[in-house]
Order: C-alpha cells, then sequence, then structure tokens
C-alpha cells in the first residue's frame, strides 16, 4: 500500500467523521466560556463555575451526563460510552 492510499483514506475517514461529529454536536449541550479545563473523554475539572458537569453526546442517543459539582471539583463519567461524537463541559 502506498502512502499516497494511506493519506487519502485518513483524508476520506476524517471527513466522514467531522461530518457525523457537525451532525451530533447540534444537540449536545451549549457549554459556557472557560470555567473548566482539562476536559477529557470521561472527566471534566471544574476550576471556577459555581456548578458544572462533564457529558458526552453519543451518536444517535441521548447525551450521557456526569454529577454536577461545584469549584475545584471533578465531574466523572460513571462508564465509558460507546459511539461518543464529541464531550465536554456545560456549567450553570
Amino acid at each position: 500500500m502506498s502512502i499516497k492510499n494511506v493519506l487519502l483514506g485518513v483524508a476520506v475517514l476524517g471527513t466522514v467523521v467531522a461530518g457525523g461529529v457537525a451532525v451530533d454536536t447540534a444537540t449536545a449541550p451549549e457549554a459556557k466560556a472557560a470555567c473548566y479545563g482539562s476536559v477529557t473523554l470521561m472527566q471534566g475539572k471544574n476550576n471556577s463555575c459555581s456548578s458544572a458537569r462533564h457529558w458526552n453526546a453519543i451518536k444517535n442517543a441521548p447525551s450521557k451526563y456526569g454529577e454536577w459539582v461545584g469549584k475545584g471539583k471533578i465531574s466523572r463519567q460513571k462508564l465509558c460510552w460507546a459511539n461518543v461524537v464529541s464531550y465536554g463541559m456545560t456549567a450553570r
């Protein structure tokens, strides 16, 4: 397999994945600006919001949420979900 074929395959896969993310993240919760950080697929730290929680947008399923946590605490997902198309934190 040539490097050209590999790069073409990666470009096509990236386009398909990006297209799926664009469609599914439209239903994901809206995030407020930067009162949290260190957000990963499984958790996020609330740096300075009064309350925030981690979420995963799941393809063709309702979003999954971690617990609401106060300043300086970490909101974690209870499970590792399949078909996650995006993730983040929401503050209130």
